[in-house]
């Protein structure tokens, strides 16, 4: 379709009767027949983005609108149909989108491109140190929805679907996120509208957030709002990733024992295999939550992407994942994943956005985009441009090209392996041969061959809400999260029987510099199934039991504490999850063991 675009610039030495030239513009002005989001949101021939125009170090120098027609070339020859925004008002990025999308529908009626548009919804004193969560942000949500009403009223035939907030809900956005009744409130007032005839009828309404926030997480995000929340929307728009993840909850992510024999290039697919599992894994946890409901919702994935480059977290020093290698990888699977389940995917993201992270060029969000800044496309569309594609086409005053110099190998060598299993600091539970259940902090699980798998546990900081490692001196080191709930656990695959310490003990080694008030215990019963319960003493400043600053033995009854626990099901020997005055300051736990003594 846009080669009519390009062929413009050739129209003054085109001569055509006038019969002919009318019989053209007829042609032309039929066009695609528009399409609602019902047509289009997990169509194959409709691939989606995420879009953000942005060039420069600070977001305040918004794209032109000729900046952003020269990404819609690119986009266009990319094949994709439909974009994600994320703010209505925002330096009018989106506005200036919508016009440049309008204008070259004119010019060329046969160009294609919709729009899901993004209202930023906020807390009360979002990105403050006192946000309320419970609390919005009346002046700015409101002129946000305001704003994505006009705009879908002016652009009905580009604007298919409005999407109030971005990971609004997720807890982890500790500096802006809101209650789902917010989000609920403001997605019931567009349904309102689409009934009174005010917005089309066949406008759909969502909101884009993480898994978790949608049912498939923890138990603090199961509330009546949420629910009918879930009823009101017409699809839900689900984020996942799995590349954050390879930090944050890397157990998955570490190459399993014996696959370190293998070619290098079957390393790397092995391991982005897992992660579009992880992917799958997520949407079910979302799809099981929608059957407990009782409903049925289209999910279309919202967000996910695999950035290729990091100086921190995500390198080499790190979870390996960031390169361009895996980012094609991730970005050719998680496409058909999508097309295999008719799910829409707004991959994350089209270019390159330098004010992500505009203290520091290297991070990795910087570069979750498939197309460079200055135009150089990365892996991901190296096939795309060997078809000629991107010919004549530019980015900044540069012709397209392929970054790397094209070159495969480089690509893979330059590709970071997985961290090996073996060599990752564990925690083994272990019995000795006075009956005591312990949990010992081992520097590496070299032994996991001879002590087998189930010994091992895992350790999941919940929902990145809190940091949990073993540090270099075999403690588990928690730095306690800052927003407005943290958690973690140590789980296994297999259920631990203490029905045998009932009159026992759980024994703590415990210190640390953190004021704040927490729980910590162990937890029987599987989340999924709904059966867990949490057995569990509380330490703070006004507790009972005092976090010092040097190595204490903390000793208490089971008896005291089991409650409605099953003992003979216990799924996770450690949890911890913080009660109160946050501060984001370390606590350390030497040992852990349960003792019939």
């Amino acid at each position: 379709m846009i080669k009519n675009l390009r062929a413009s610039s050739l129209s003054s030495k085109i001569k055509l009767g006038l019969s002919g030239l009318l019989a053209a513009l007829l042609i032309a002005c039929q066009g695609p027949k528009d399409k609602n989001a019902s047509e289009i949101l997990g169509h194959p021939d409709y691939p989606a983005i995420a879009y953000g125009g942005y060039r420069n170090v600070d977001r305040s120098q918004a794209p032109s609108i000729d900046d952003i027609k020269e990404d819609l070339l690119l986009l266009d020859a990319m094949g994709i149909r439909v974009l994600r925004t994320y703010h209505a008002r925002l330096y009018e990025h989106t506005p200036n989108l919508l016009r440049a999308i309008r204008e070259m529908r004119a010019q060329d009626p046969s160009f294609e491109m919709y729009v899901m548009l993004g209202a930023w919804m906020q807390c009360e004193g979002a990105f403050s140190d006192s946000p309320d969560h419970n609390k919005p942000d009346s002046i700015e949500n409101q002129a946000e929805i305001d704003q994505a009403i006009k705009l879908a009223k002016e652009y009905p035939e580009i604007v298919k679907v409005i999407a109030v907030g971005n990971e609004s809900m997720v807890h982890w956005a500790a500096s802006y996120y809101v209650h789902p009744r917010i989000i609920l409130k403001a997605v019931n007032h567009l349904q309102q509208l689409k009934v009174a005839g005010e917005l089309a009828s066949d406008l759909w309404i969502t909101s884009s957030d993480n898994f978790s926030s949608w049912g498939g997480g923890e138990e603090a995000y199961h509330v009546a709002a949420l629910d009918s929340l879930i009823r009101a929307v017409d699809y839900l728009s689900v984020h996942s990733y799995p590349f954050h993840d390879t930090h944050y909850n890397p157990n998955w992510w570490w190459m399993p024992e014996g696959q370190d024999t293998l070619p290098r290039f079957k390393i790397l697919k092995l391991a982005v295999g897992r992660a579009v599992n992880r992917v799958d894994e997520q949407i079910a946890a979302v799809r099981s939550y929608l059957q407990d409901l009782g409903l049925e919702k289209e999910i279309h994935i919202g967000e996910t992407g695999w950035a290729s480059s990091d100086n921190n977290l995500y390198g080499k020093e790190g979870s390996g994942a960031a390169d361009e290698y895996k980012q094609m990888l991730y970005h050719l699977w998680i496409r058909s994943y999508c097309h295999e389940n008719e799910m829409a995917c707004f991959y994350f993201e089209a270019f390159d956005e330098p004010w992500k992270d505009g203290n520091n060029p290297g991070g990795s969000e910087n570069h979750f985009g498939v197309i460079t800044v200055d135009g150089a496309v990365k892996m991901p569309l190296w096939n795309s441009f060997d078809q000629g594609v991107f010919e004549g086409l530019s980015r900044n005053g540069k012709l397209i090209r392929k970054s790397l110099e094209g070159d495969v190998d480089r690509a893979i060598e330059e590709s970071t392996l997985p961290p090996l299993l073996e060599d990752q600091p564990a925690i083994r539970l272990q019995r000795n041969d006075s009956l005591i259940e312990a949990v010992s902090i081992w520097g590496n699980a070299g032994d996991r061959a001879a002590y087998g798998a189930d010994a091992f546990l895992t350790i999941s900081p919940w929902e990145s809400t809190c940091k949990m490692i073993v540090n270099e001196n075999q403690e588990l080191l928690i730095i306690g999260g800052t927003g407005d709930w943290w958690g973690g656990s140590c789980s296994l695959k297999a259920a631990l029987d203490l029905s045998e310490f009932s009159d026992g003990y759980m024994e703590l080694d415990i210190c640390g510099s953190s004021k704040a008030t927490f729980q910590i215990g162990f937890q029987s019963g599987q989340y999924n199934e709904g059966d867990q319960e949490d057995a569990f003493i509380s330490i703070g400043p006004k507790e009972e039991f005092h976090l010092e600053p040097e190595i204490k033995r903390i000793r208490v009854a089971l008896k005291n504490i089991k409650a409605e626990t099953n003992l003979s099901d216990v799924r996770s020997p450690l949890f911890i999850k913080g009660l109160s005055n946050f501060d984001g300051k370390e606590i350390r736990i030497k040992r852990m063991a349960f003792t019939r003594f």
